[in-house]
């Protein structure tokens, strides 16, 4: 993967060419920070010139783009940044796109399914196994007991009462 998602335009702001964001990253404030995004999965590469955050949204401004004609074909599309620029997580933590596609197994190296989505629920995660079987894992500590990435899986336990039909 060469870039990761960070935001999505989701209208113009004013007449002056600043765009309201949806930020697709947990520290909203990151913005701030990088001196550039791109546009989807295009090589267009948009310098920000001013970020600010108001009611859950991020309102950009770029460089040399100074009018609502510059910036009214940029709404509904997504920003990305290089996957070298990405933040370091902390031990135990994944991005979200890792996870998608890792095959679960339990203690016994039997296959339970492969992580279709991630919802993020406020107090954990909720890992969903194959789409058609509507598989639920809970993102807790008594649960998942190992997670390779390069490899590709996840070790879980299986709590009794919480699994029954996996």
């Amino acid at each position: 993967m060469d870039r990761i998602i960070v935001g999505r335009i989701v209208n113009t702001h004013g007449i002056n060419g600043e765009v309201k964001c949806v930020s697709m990253t947990d520290d909203v404030e990151r913005f701030e920070q990088l001196q550039y995004v791109y546009l989807d999965e295009t090589n267009v590469r948009l310098e920000i010139t001013n970020a600010r955050y108001a009611k859950g949204l991020v309102y950009l401004r770029f460089k040399d783009l100074n009018h609502i004609n510059d910036v009214e074909k940029f709404k509904g599309l997504y920003l990305s940044i290089d996957f070298e620029n990405r933040r370091k997580l902390p031990e135990d933590s994944y991005y979200l796109f890792d996870l998608i596609g890792i095959r679960v197994l339990d203690e016994n190296a039997n296959e339970l399914g492969v992580i279709t989505n991630v919802y993020q629920t406020g107090a954990n995660d909720v890992y969903e196994l194959d789409y058609d079987t509507n598989k639920l894992i809970p993102a807790i500590k008594e649960v998942v007991r190992q997670v390779d990435i390069s490899k590709k899986i996840m070790i879980i336990s299986k709590i009794e009462g919480l699994f029954d039909g996996i």
